[in-house]
């Protein structure tokens, strides 16, 4: 988990704590400030001037029962913000290089450049990117104004803090003297391509809100224009640790591959800790329930052929050879066209049409955490209930005595 999740944890329980003891018997300034993160936070658009806080969000219901849904609401959300890759300038960059290659809008959800460039960090993806727009720019040949010179404008203005480009101008006027267009868009390739080199990394501005809101209701000072979000409210925290040992996963699953456990040990670090599986009841659950989904960590996909699966439209295969293309991979296996296909968007990877990839040791681990998040196992772990997960998992109760002799070994690890 990166040290940004721990804060947005440590911060949910803050204001968890703190909304529902607003005082007043009326709304007062903070309700204000709380009624304007739950909408935010929920992508809700903002209130109404005249209408009181709350109202529109929650049933009708007296103040105190207000504050306290609200409370609840951002426990919740808080945790779920997104991670921002990078600047939010990353995001328009990423749009202009897809409009001038003529591809398809970034999926939601997806960081920018991802499924542009090949993985890399996000200083790599930033210089392929620059260079990419400076090629694409410069073999624009249409001897006259196009759209993208338009939207190629617009960025240049923004990230250059300039005012938008009045409605009468062209693209390019007043920016750089140049004698013609070939010339203006090579000028303004370069400064592209010098602001891109000077971006830095920059937080979700839900994050920002969220800070604010608890430094006011805490009655502390703003935050410094240095400091990141949460920086200050609470310490810095371990987040390198191993969520879960060797020798621990061993104790668990004493009759697995050793080998195999060795090559599932450190992605199956990096999925717990993504995806907030830090907690002994569930990191319990979790292991126990992928230990019995893949036979004892032994396989990454299911032995049959996924024949059985042909046809099934409530799994997306509506093509021939779905059934057995999309059968079920990774330590919760996921099965079927419309899966892999979320699943795939949620990763960043073309598992349509990569299928095997879901096979492989990190992507079989970070299926697994997607699957459990999605589905919100955390907060059946959190209740020890066991049988609620296996149903959601399984469809039913199959395996459930495997399942509970794993979890009864993983508590007995964990310390429950």
């Amino acid at each position: 988990m990166k040290q940004i999740e721990i804060w947005r944890l440590q911060a949910a329980a803050t204001l968890a704590f703190l909304v529902p003891k607003i005082a007043g018997n009326a709304p007062t300034a903070n309700d204000g400030l709380v009624d304007d993160l739950v909408r935010t936070l929920n992508n809700l658009p903002a209130r109404p001037e005249a209408r009181q806080p709350y109202a529109g969000i929650f049933p009708a219901a007296d103040l105190p029962t207000w504050r306290n849904r609200a409370a609840l609401t951002l426990q919740t959300l808080v945790p779920k913000i997104q991670n921002i890759e990078g600047s939010v300038y990353d995001g328009a960059i990423d749009d202009l290089i897809r409009f001038i290659r003529q591809l398809p809008s970034r999926p939601t959800g997806r960081a920018p450049y991802s499924g542009l460039f090949a993985p890399a960090d996000l200083a790599t993806w930033r210089k392929q990117a620059s260079q990419t727009l400076v090629a694409a720019i410069t073999k624009i040949t249409d001897p006259k104004y196009t759209d993208a010179d338009s939207k190629i404008d617009d960025l240049v203005r923004a990230m250059s803090g300039l005012p938008l480009r009045p409605i009468l101008r062209k693209p390019y006027e007043g920016l750089y003297p140049a004698p013609n267009l070939v010339a203006s868009r090579q000028l303004v390739a370069k400064r592209l391509q010098q602001l891109i080199d000077v971006l830095k990394d920059d937080f979700n501005p839900k994050d920002v809100l969220v800070d604010s809101t608890i430094r006011i209701l805490n009655n502390l000072p703003p935050r410094a224009a240095d400091q990141e979000p949460y920086a200050g409210l609470y310490p810095k925290a371990e987040v390198n640790a191993p969520v879960i040992t060797q020798d621990q996963l061993r104790a668990i699953a004493p009759y697995s591959n050793s080998n195999r456990l060795n090559q599932l040990l450190p992605n199956l670090n990096t999925t717990m800790q993504r995806y907030g599986i830090t907690t002994p009841l569930r990191k319990s659950h979790f292991i126990a329930q992928i230990a019995h989904e893949s036979d004892a960590f032994n396989t990454n996909e299911e032995y049959a052929s996924g024949a059985d699966y042909e046809g099934r439209r409530d799994l997306g295969n509506t093509k021939a050879g779905d059934g057995v293309r999309f059968k079920g991979r990774g330590l919760i296996q996921v099965t079927g066209r419309s899966n892999y296909a979320a699943c795939g968007q949620a990763l960043g990877v073309d598992l349509i049409n990569n299928p095997q990839r879901l096979a492989d040791f990190d992507l079989a681990c970070l299926s697994a955490g997607w699957y459990w998040d999605t589905r919100s196992l955390n907060d059946y772990a959190d209740n020890d209930d066991v049988l609620q997960i296996t149903r959601i998992i399984n469809g039913g109760l199959n395996g459930l005595d495997d399942r509970q002799a794993y979890l009864a070994r993983a508590k007995q690890v964990f310390g429950i």
